[in-house]
């Protein structure tokens, strides 16, 4: 038989539909996400008292980053001043919220929308001043008023700087003497019975308040009242003028901060 007939009966028996085998081609190599590098964040921010507090910095219901009045006859600005900071060098805070409410100058006081801006902000230490107009509400308060400053986020790295304070009240010693004092409004916002502690922060200018501590019914509110007396020692250059402050901060029984208020005293005579 030759081999040529072999061949051909070997072809005729075989099973036809099966598959000559091929090489399966290699898949494509598959990109990963490293997780190795954390992803670049903003970091929004403004002066913080908590914050502050916490990490056991002097503190002051100041805020360097909030103006809320003039020193003429102690005048009322037509708007709010607030200054936001990028305290990020790698990523930019775009779409950031700026929320500013208003309450009557106090410690736990109620605070109420005054208005909302969003912004964007470049690479640290990019800041952007921003503008809130003050409404008949707020103005029908006089010269002493609580300012909020809330700021948000979606990617904000530290979370701890978002929320600042203003809240002041300023004299001259010229015109009131060297023992000035200023009563405040202190709430309890609660729905339960609070124990509430006032606490003045270290200060030059013998500062003490009045009550220190008081149990307070739900939603009651008192008149708490500061007190100062500047040293004979603090004597201020001819022509000009030392300014001093004492803070007050308030907590809850827990250990809650409720909030702060400032005196400032340009002792100038």
């Amino acid at each position: 038989m030759s081999e040529h007939y072999l061949a051909a009966t070997a072809t005729v028996g075989r099973n036809d539909n099966r598959c000559d085998w091929r090489p399966r081609p290699k898949r494509p190599h598959c990109t990963c996400i490293h997780t190795d590098k954390p992803p670049k964040r903003p970091d929004p921010a403004i002066y913080s008292q908590r914050q502050r507090l916490s990490l056991g910095l002097s503190t002051s219901w100041e805020s360097p980053d909030i103006q809320t009045n003039w020193w003429d006859d102690w005048r009322f600005m037509d708007s709010i001043q607030v200054r936001v900071h990028n305290e990020s060098n790698e990523a930019s805070a775009v779409n950031t919220l700026v929320q500013v409410r208003w309450a009557q100058y106090g410690i736990g006081t109620i605070f109420n929308p005054l208005g909302d801006q969003v912004i964007s902000l470049g690479y640290a230490p990019d800041a952007r001043d921003l503008s809130f107009p003050i409404n008949d509400a707020l103005r029908a308060l006089g010269n002493d008023v609580s300012i909020e400053v809330r700021i948000s986020h979606p990617h904000d790295k530290v979370a701890d700087n978002n929320l600042g304070y203003q809240a002041i009240h300023g004299v001259r010693t010229s015109q009131v003497g060297k023992s000035p004092s200023k009563q405040f409004a202190v709430v309890n916002a609660s729905a339960s019975t609070e124990t509430i502690t006032l606490m003045v922060l270290a200060n030059d200018i013998g500062a003490t308040v009045t009550p220190t501590s008081r149990v307070f019914a739900p939603g009651e509110q008192i008149t708490a009242t500061l007190t100062t007396l500047v040293p004979a020692a603090i004597v201020p250059p001819a022509g000009d003028f030392i300014l001093k402050d004492a803070t007050v901060v308030g907590y809850d029984s827990s250990g809650r901060l409720l909030g702060g208020v400032t005196l400032l005293v340009r002792i100038d005579s």
